[in-house]
C-alpha cells in the first residue's frame, strides 16, 4: 500500500506491520455532522484495510472537551462542562455505532492533558517559538 505524504506530496510505501493512527475527533458541544461522519468513516476504512492486510493497528481518536464553544454553551444552558461533554460524547459514539465505525483503541480527552499542554507551551516559549497576542499564545 502507498499513502500520500501530505507534507512532501510524495507517495510512500507502507511496509511496517505496526501502525499507529491518530484522528482528531470532534469538539463535543453539539451533535455530530456530516464532516465528523466523513472523517470517521474514511479512517475506519483505512484501519480495516490495514487490519485485513495483517497489520497491527493502534487507533486513537481524541475528544476536544474544553473549548470556547463549550464554554459558550455552558453560559447559555447553565449546564456544567461534564454534563455537556458527556452528553455529546455519548451521542457521537452512538452515531458512529450506527455507521458501523469501529471503536478506537484510545479515546484521549483534551482535559486529561492540560498539564502536558502547558508544559509544551512553556518549552516552546523558552525556545523562542511562540508569540503572545491579546487573545492568546501562538506559535509558528
Amino acid at each position: 500500500m502507498r499513502l500520500l505524504d501530505s507534507v512532501t506530496k510524495e507517495k510512500i510505501k507502507l511496509d511496517k506491520k505496526d501502525i499507529s493512527i491518530y484522528l482528531c475527533g470532534p469538539t463535543v458541544y453539539d451533535d455530530a455532522h456530516l464532516g465528523h461522519a466523513r472523517s470517521s468513516v474514511c479512517f475506519d476504512l483505512l484501519r480495516r484495510v490495514l487490519l485485513a492486510q495483517g497489520n497491527r493497528v493502534k487507533f486513537a481518536r481524541n475528544y476536544t472537551d474544553i473549548d470556547d464553544k463549550i464554554l459558550k454553551k455552558m453560559a447559555q444552558s447553565g449546564q456544567t462542562l461534564e454534563e455537556i461533554t458527556e452528553f455529546y460524547i455519548k451521542s457521537y459514539e452512538e452515531d458512529m455505532r450506527v455507521l458501523n465505525v469501529l471503536d478506537p483503541d484510545f479515546k484521549p480527552r483534551a482535559t486529561h492533558y492540560i498539564t502536558a499542554m502547558l508544559d509544551l507551551i512553556k518549552k516552546l516559549a523558552k525556545d523562542g517559538f511562540v508569540y503572545t497576542l491579546e487573545d492568546g499564545i501562538y506559535f509558528d
